[in-house]
């Protein structure tokens, strides 16, 4: 046993060490202490989630991606793993989280990378793409919320009648009847008015429905809406606070030419408006759109999502991949936030 000892000391010190090279927590800027991971080979691309949400609900998309590239996410600042002391509107806000796709690039001394987006994650990386000069290979931007204002979809919100919101061909009507009337009885005699989150998961679990096409995912689609609520007030400092207005980050996309994925579901609001929208904005960029899809295409069709996603990443090949910087040491779950303020 003994003369074993060093190589099985070798063999943990090896595997402590592979783990920090790709899981960790990267100092970024402004104190912000950003938890990534890095999953997969080949060319890296970042996948940037929602704004209000960590990149939990995107773990079926990475897996997939990392079959084919060297996939890059994080939890941005405030979110899931990533520690942040101080939450206000100088420390969390549309600039700071611009900011730090490129601190994170820098930490991880990355060359060049792909970055796919999802949500209102896409104008973040549309901003960052104004500013990445060639450190941005290529632009895959999911669902992405207009540069320009248009009508939000009515589910954002919770509404008193179960007709103004856009559920899924898939449940008939009766179907929507009696689970509107479930969560009508569990709000007004099982959730006392006071336990707002139990209130949240309530209405957040009827609201599923009109964010997927497929209805078995609507267990991610609620997580995916409750954790949103729940980072209120990261959303709406990140997705209203100093935003630019007008958000001219098209212009650049135009300049330097960087190849643009618009990936589209048929069941997005105003989709008309959309494809328009970006084959005016940027006519070079490849639009799809999705059938059978709504929020979350890779999960309601993903054999016509990755048809199409796939390929166009495949365009760009790094073969460099360069070692990254120090990044802060992996620590307790109970450690990792302070009290915010």
């Amino acid at each position: 046993m003994r003369k074993n000892l060093p190589l099985v000391i070798a063999f943990l010190l090896v595997s402590v060490l592979a783990k920090a090279q790709t899981e960790g927590w990267a100092i970024c800027n402004s104190g912000a202490n950003l938890y990534f991971k890095i999953v997969g080979s080949g060319s890296p691309v970042l996948v940037v989630s929602d704004v209000g949400n960590s990149s939990g609900y995107l773990k079926d998309l990475i897996k997939k991606l990392s079959e084919t590239n060297r996939v890059v996410y994080y939890d941005p600042r405030a979110t899931g793993k990533s520690r942040f002391p101080v939450i206000n509107d100088s420390t969390v806000n549309f600039a700071k989280a611009v900011a730090d796709i490129e601190a994170l690039r820098m930490v991880l001394r990355i060359p060049k990378w792909s970055v796919v987006a999802h949500g209102f994650g896409a104008k973040i990386a549309c901003a960052y793409a104004s500013q990445a000069g060639g450190h941005l290979a290529q632009l895959v931007l999911i669902n992405p919320t207009s540069m320009s204002e248009i009508k939000p979809s009515p589910s954002n919100t919770y509404l008193d009648s179960y007709e103004e919101y856009g559920f899924s061909g898939m449940l008939s009507q009766d179907v929507i009847n009696r689970r509107f009337e479930r969560l009508q009885d569990r709000l007004q005699t099982q959730i006392t008015p006071t336990d707002s989150l139990a209130r949240a998961r309530a209405i957040m679990a009827f609201q599923a429905a009109t964010y997927v096409h497929d209805t078995l995912h609507e267990p991610i689609a609620a997580d995916f809406l409750y954790e949103k609520v729940s980072n209120i007030a990261i959303k709406s400092r990140v997705s209203n606070k100093f935003v630019p207005e007008p958000f001219d980050c098209i212009t650049a996309l135009r300049q330097r030419n960087v190849p643009v994925l618009v990936v589209l579901s048929r069941q997005r609001y105003n989709l008309n408006g959309l494809v328009n929208y970006w084959k005016n904005s940027v006519p070079a960029a490849n639009i799809s759109v999705i059938d059978r899809a709504h929020h979350f295409p890779w999960l309601d069709n993903p054999t016509a999502f990755y048809e199409q996603v796939n390929p166009f990443l495949q365009r760009f090949v790094e073969e460099t991949y360069v070692s990254q910087k120090k990044v802060s040491r992996p620590v307790g779950r109970g450690n990792q936030r302070r009290k915010r303020y």
